[in-house]
């Protein structure tokens, strides 16, 4: 099939965005690539998007560039990131920090994770009525990830402003008020970053960033820019996916009562439950890649230098990958959602949010009776981080 005759995802309509997945089969059902209505390429299928994305021949592009920002400090901060580069960069830092996040030493802050989950959710009980986006969703990433690097209580309220205005970062490519919001956030957030890493240079604790100060392979050490970055990464991957994760979490509890029959009976299928929900509603929509050299798939030759969108909740719901694909099933098996991606570029942070997600599934099932959501939510049209624009829930006490 040519490019041209490829089916078009209706990317640039804001009704399209509160419910993507019939135009997607749609264009499934024609081709697991589709075009938008600019020319741009998207994969749509799953094992053409899991093979893009273990093909050494696909690098990470440079999405900003591709949104029309190519300068200034918000890109200059973007190129930085470890996510946004190739090898060798990406390759040295991610071998330099890589074992700090892997399920041994995330399973070693799981009480950690629990009771903040739990205070977020008694909270949240407490009040009876919240918006759960600015609330639990928010903290709960926040939070964490203050606990792990040891920010100092006083703090972690700017802290968190700054995480939160960072993660607006994609709004920065088209609107020169969010560049300044997030130019701003960007400096608050590198001079404090700064500092603690010149503290806990002098006295180095158990907290995470004294263990990625610390870090050391064949001589080679983090430098205190890459420090700064390393942290700044982890914040804006971490807190936009876990927060929209948050939402869809709740909703389907909500929509399936067999999720708090499950965990009540059995609290271990709480990782099964995740993984099947994150299956369900892929938080990231896409990820990017460009390929070295011309390639082929699913027929279609891509020339060389062309940038193509991996659309993940198309792969997650391929019916040719999980049988009954729109149906939520917690009992399926070996699941391994594409919403972490695949390949060099795999999430860093992916068992620090499932962890997040199944103890707050946990401090549910322990802490209500039952949750409702009182005004059906609706989903953040053109958001490269799926999430509600709002949502209101009840909070009944156990």
């Amino acid at each position: 099939m040519a490019m041209a005759d490829l089916p078009v995802i209706g990317i640039d309509d804001a009704d399209y965005w509160q419910d993507i997945y019939p135009p997607l089969h749609e264009a499934l059902a024609v081709s697991p690539l589709a075009r938008t209505p600019d020319g741009g390429l998207y994969v749509l299928g799953h094992d053409e998007v899991d093979a893009v994305l273990k093909d050494k021949r696909f690098e990470a592009a440079d999405l900003l560039a591709m949104m029309g920002l190519d300068s200034g400090p918000v890109w200059e901060w973007w190129s930085r990131m470890m996510f946004s580069n190739n090898d060798p960069i990406h390759g040295r830092i991610r071998r330099l920090v890589n074992r700090a996040f892997t399920p041994k030493p995330v399973e070693q802050k799981r009480g950690m994770i629990r009771g903040v989950a739990r205070q977020l959710v008694a909270d949240a009980v407490d009040q009876g009525s919240v918006d759960v986006m600015t609330t639990v969703a928010h903290h709960l990433p926040s939070m964490v990830m203050a606990n792990l690097l040891a920010i100092p209580e006083a703090d972690r309220q700017q802290f968190a402003e700054w995480t939160t205005d960072i993660g607006l970062a994609f709004g920065a490519a088209g609107d020169a008020a969010v560049r300044t919001r997030v130019e701003a956030a960007l400096a608050g957030l590198d001079a404090y970053v700064e500092h603690l890493v010149t503290e806990r240079r002098q006295h180095l604790g158990t907290d995470l960033l004294s263990e990625l100060i610390g870090i050391e392979e064949a001589g080679d050490r983090l430098s205190t820019r890459e420090l700064i970055d390393l942290i700044e990464n982890l914040l804006f991957a971490g807190h936009d996916t876990t927060r929209g994760a948050v939402g869809v979490v709740l909703v389907q509890m909500v929509a399936h009562p067999e999720v708090r029959a499950s965990v009540t009976a059995d609290r271990r299928t709480a990782v099964q439950i995740v993984e099947e929900v994150l299956r369900y509603e892929a938080i990231t929509y896409t990820t990017s890649r460009m390929n070295r050299e011309p390639v082929e798939i699913a027929g279609v030759e891509i020339p060389e230098g062309t940038p193509v969108g991996l659309c993940l909740p198309a792969a997650s719901r391929d019916g040719r990958h999980y049988p009954d694909p729109d149906r939520f099933d917690i009992t399926r098996t070996n699941i391994n959602p594409p919403t972490f991606g695949a390949g060099a570029h795999y999430c860093i942070g992916a068992w620090l949010a499932r962890a997040e997600l199944q103890e707050l599934i946990l401090a549910v099932a322990d802490l209500t009776t039952s949750i409702d959501v009182e005004v059906p939510p609706r989903w953040t049209p053109f958001a490269h981080i799926r999430r509600y624009e709002a949502l209101h829930m009840r909070f009944d006490a156990a």
